[in-house]
């Protein structure tokens, strides 16, 4: 089989690629889109329905000590269920590009009175100026209403335009935040650049949240995995195999796997 023409152009963060426009399309994710490429941050509803999310609250309750959990894509099903949610893919391969790779499955639980985790960009581990095309898209699964009474993530608008982590005094001054609010079972995505926290949660009950990270394709992820890759991608197939690095030359069982080279390259202009 004759091996395809290796792309040189780049395209433009705010583009969508031809492959993925109709999927864009059909999902209805054309706005969620375009507020990421240009506000940084979005919210996707409905990313499953009413049930998947009960369960899902349920399951992260049960997992979490001490105000949460990692590591949960190898504790239950359901996450893998999660991850390779459509909407979710759909939005990873617009954000982060094709052939982009899990990084964390986490979760974490605040009851009233938990107080903020801190002013930061996800680009923690990124010199500055971050790169223009971004690296890393967060998503954060709300399983309960998501308002700055519940203690909802803030973030602070236009702040991925600087391109750099905030600085001792812009940390302290959080009133020009804004809160993120949305329905139950919706995801609110943000890009690696973007300066958020949370508020302090002031209603009895808890919140109780996934977060869900991806990368592109030659970030080391947060999370390793590799252990329980095999089974994985066993259960769940190529999309999970991709979000494993399994699908790209760079993790070959016996070092670079160079029939994946062109693959690879094209997936990480697109």
């Amino acid at each position: 089989m004759a091996q395809p023409n290796i792309y040189y152009d780049t395209l433009s963060p705010d583009t969508v690629s031809g492959d993925l426009a109709p999927v864009i399309s059909e999902l209805n994710l054309e706005e969620n889109c375009r507020q990421l490429a240009m506000e940084g941050w979005t919210v996707v509803e409905n990313v499953a329905d009413d049930d998947f999310n009960a369960r899902f609250r349920k399951k992260i309750l049960k997992l979490s000590k001490a105000g949460g959990a990692n590591m949960l894509l190898a504790k239950d099903e359901i996450f893998a269920q999660a991850v390779l949610m459509p909407k979710l893919m759909a939005m990873a391969e617009f954000s982060v590009g094709r052939g982009f790779l899990l990084s964390q499955v986490a979760a974490s639980v605040r009851p009233k009175g938990a107080g903020s985790i801190g002013l930061h960009a996800d680009n923690n581990w990124l010199p500055a100026p971050f790169p223009v095309h971004n690296m890393l898209m967060t998503g954060c699964w709300a399983c309960d209403e998501y308002t700055q009474e519940n203690g909802s993530t803030l973030i602070i608008p236009g702040s991925q335009n600087l391109r750099r982590h905030p600085n001792a005094l812009e940390i302290e001054n959080l009133d020009v935040g804004i809160p993120i609010e949305c329905p139950p079972g919706s995801v609110a995505i943000w890009d690696g650049n973007l300066w958020h926290s949370n508020y302090p949660r002031i209603n009895d009950g808890e919140r109780v949240v996934c977060h869900i990270t991806y990368t592109r394709l030659m970030m080391r992820p947060v999370e390793d995995y590799s252990a329980h890759a095999d089974d994985l991608i066993n259960k769940h197939g190529k999309d999970m195999a991709q979000l494993m690095g399994h699908e790209d030359f760079l993790n070959g069982a016996n070092g670079a796997d160079y029939s994946k080279l062109v693959q690879t390259f094209n997936n990480a202009k697109r």
